[in-house]
């Protein structure tokens, strides 16, 4: 049977057919690929390959202080670049902007000779120097509006505010801690290029993309936080210190009013100042708090009932051994009541309130008041301190701990504590934003007192403000502290500085510290001073406290808080008008009282027998507590010393050897 032959034409015919119809097939959902799927991811790249944003600094919120003046605004400003096709004589040009500007006249050669339509000469110039260069007027080189902050205060609250860089980026501070905030939309300038890539123009002007900006208003008062950097840099610079820091804080709320620190910097000119100063040593810097800690060991004595403030400790004259190390006090001391140990600041006294409390309950203490944890204050590079869990306590560190040495912390951790004694009991969670708003005014944000934990009852809370009263009275550590016509409740502090290099505790570098409040009634503020480093003398109430004294003065009367002694006029003046103050109404003559109506003067009883002794302070009204046998050889309260009925005197005998 013979096959028909194959018709290859008619083959040929249907294969070129089918291949017609494949690649139509192909073309046709290709297109459809390319104009219906892809079109908008296919826009989107045609106009980034035909088109060039450059970004502008965008403009950003304002800084407020909590009466609304302003710390940090946004101000518009002159940047110039150059279209390098149309500069007629490149040398002329760079030689006539390097006179001008402090600009590297290589690199803008350079950047001329590229021939592009833009290029950055120099952002952000002064209004000077914009007139030097239009008064020039050379072809090709343009202006371009753009946002620079601007601090109106110069250095005031610098290292809380914080500052940006050149492209608006907060860098410190609240102006880094709140960026994403505060910056608003980037203005953008709009370039176009042809097929090959070339620019061959530029826009009609930057346009502003969509979003807001918040302003921010914080806690802190300009009043208040002006007269506190200004008392904290005279302090400073009075005794020759490395730096010093200080924090006010309103007790009850948690509010911050004030936070400096010195050496400060200005934030219009940051890059002028070494980096070490823009660090917020309030928050950031951990030091070892010395005997401003012995307030809170007297808050967990008495919390917790180990002592009465009336119960008495001999403290060894001055020297006692603890294991392979020897506690000293500035002053030697025998017998002393725990208010006492307060008041002269005892080393050798806490120390053995400490050992009756123990360490597990210390540290648990410790622990409340916040110490070893971050405040959560909301600002950037904040530490924490140093603080061991009691596991990893050396045999000695219950008796150095209780002074304040062998625990790190910070002073915005110390601050918070004391107004956790100040306000009754409660430990507050410290603020430095009160609110956030939207461009128009719209509150978006607001901040609130916090409790974070009740840390001792309001009852001991009374108690450790008397004890700490009695420290500012006269023979007090803090007695330099008091303010005249106030009543305040503080502590002093003064603390080795370690020795990183050869260990221990260095014999000629100290902190001086002092941290009180007040009104006593009901505290308005509280108020810690710092000082690194002072030179001539180291003692927390000679260094610390007599700044803490200058603040107070000036600070209590902007409150409103009246001053003892003071004649309220009336209706003469408007006592609410902010133009008066205080400390310009007129006073009555001051009348000095030395602890009271009924003050005695402490007898001299060394070397008399006991009823010698005993007959010489009889009807005094004194409360007297004897130790040994034989003659006085030594007595508290000192000869000299002004003492009142009911106050308890230590006499100690030894009989001749």
């Amino acid at each position: 049977m013979k096959h028909k032959p194959i018709n290859w034409f008619k083959v040929r015919i249907i294969f070129l057919f089918s291949l017609l119809c494949f690649c139509f097939v192909t073309i046709a959902g290709r297109m459809f690929q390319l104009q219906v799927l892809k079109k908008e991811q296919l826009y989107k790249l045609a106009a980034q390959q035909h088109h060039v944003q450059i970004p502008l600094v965008p403009k950003r919120g304002t800084i407020y202080d909590s009466k609304n003046n302003e710390l940090a605004v946004s101000v518009e400003v002159d940047s110039v670049y150059a279209d390098a096709r149309k500069v007629e004589d490149i040398k002329k040009t760079v030689n006539e902007l390097g006179s001008i500007l402090q600009i590297d006249r290589e690199e803008l050669r350079q950047r001329l000779k590229s021939r592009r339509p833009f290029e950055w000469i120099q952002r952000k110039i002064s209004s000077k120097e914009v007139e030097q260069i239009k008064t020039l007027q050379l072809p090709g080189i343009h202006f371009l509006k753009e946002n620079r902050r601007f601090y109106p205060n110069s250095q005031l609250a610098a290292h809380l505010v914080g500052f940006v860089g050149l492209d608006s980026k907060g860098l410190e501070g609240v102006e880094y801690q709140y960026d994403a905030l505060l910056n608003g939309p980037n203005d953008v300038m709009t370039t176009a290029r042809d097929a090959l890539g070339r620019e061959i123009a530029i826009g009609k002007g930057p346009f502003k993309r969509e979003g807001h900006f918040r302003n921010i208003i914080l806690t802190i008062d300009k009043s208040i936080q002006h007269i506190t950097e200004t008392e904290l840099s005279l302090g400073t610079e009075k005794w020759g210190a490395k730096g010093g820091m200080a924090i006010a804080m309103e007790p009850m709320t948690g509010k911050v009013l004030a936070m400096a620190s010195y050496p400060t910097y200005n934030p219009n000119e940051f890059i002028h100042y070494r980096s070490k100063n823009w660090r917020n040593r309030a928050i950031s810097d951990v030091f070892e708090p010395g005997s401003l800690f012995k307030a809170f060991l007297a808050a967990t004595a008495i919390e917790e009932k180990v002592v009465r403030p009336s119960d008495s400790f001999f403290c060894e004259n001055g020297s006692y051994t603890v294991y392979d190390r020897t506690i000293h006090d500035t002053s030697k001391h025998g017998w002393l009541t725990f208010q006492q140990i307060l008041k002269f600041s005892s080393n050798i006294g806490v120390s053995k309130v400490g050992e009756k409390i123990g360490k597990d309950r210390y540290y648990r203490y410790i622990s409340a008041f916040g110490f070893g944890e971050k405040t959560r204050i909301g600002l950037p590079g904040e530490g924490k301190g140093i603080v061991r869990h009691p596991r990893y306590w050396p045999p000695v560190a219950l008796d150095t701990i209780s002074f304040g040495q062998g625990i790190s912390v910070t002073a915005i951790q110390l601050v918070t504590a004391l107004s956790a004694i100040a306000n009754g009991g409660s430990l507050m969670k410290p603020y430095v934003v009160e609110k956030i708003m939207d461009e128009k005014g719209e509150v978006v944000q607001s901040f609130q007192p916090e409790i974070v934990r009740k840390v001792i009852s309001e009852e001991t809370a009374k108690k450790v403000t008397a004890l700490l009263k009695t420290t500012t009275e006269k023979g007090g550590t803090g007695e330099g502290a008091v303010p005249a016509g106030y009543e305040i409740a503080g502590k002093t502090g003064t603390a080795q500085k370690a020795d990183s290099l050869l260990g221990g505790y260095s014999e000629d570098r100290y902190l001086s510290g002092f941290m009180g409040f007040a009104p006593i009634e009901e505290p308005r503020i509280v108020l810690l001073v710092v000082i690194d480093e002072p030179q001539g003398n180291n003692y927390g109430g000679v260094v610390a406290a007599p700044i803490f004294k200058a603040i107070m003065e000036k600070v209590l009367p902007y409150l409103q808080i009246i001053p003892k002694g003071t004649t309220i006029v009336k209706n003469e003046v408007d006592l609410a008008s902010p133009k008066v103050t205080w400390v310009n109404l007129p006073r009555i003559d001051e009348v000095k009282l030395v602890k009271g109506a009924g003050g005695i003067v402490m007898p001299d009883l060394t070397g008399l027998s006991m009823r010698n002794a005993l007959s010489r302070i009889e009807g005094k009204g004194l409360i007297i507590k004897v130790s040994g046998n034989g003659k006085v050889i030594d007595q508290n309260p000192k000869p000299g010393a002004v003492i009142e009925k009911g106050d308890i005197c230590y006499l100690k005998f030894q009989s001749p050897s």
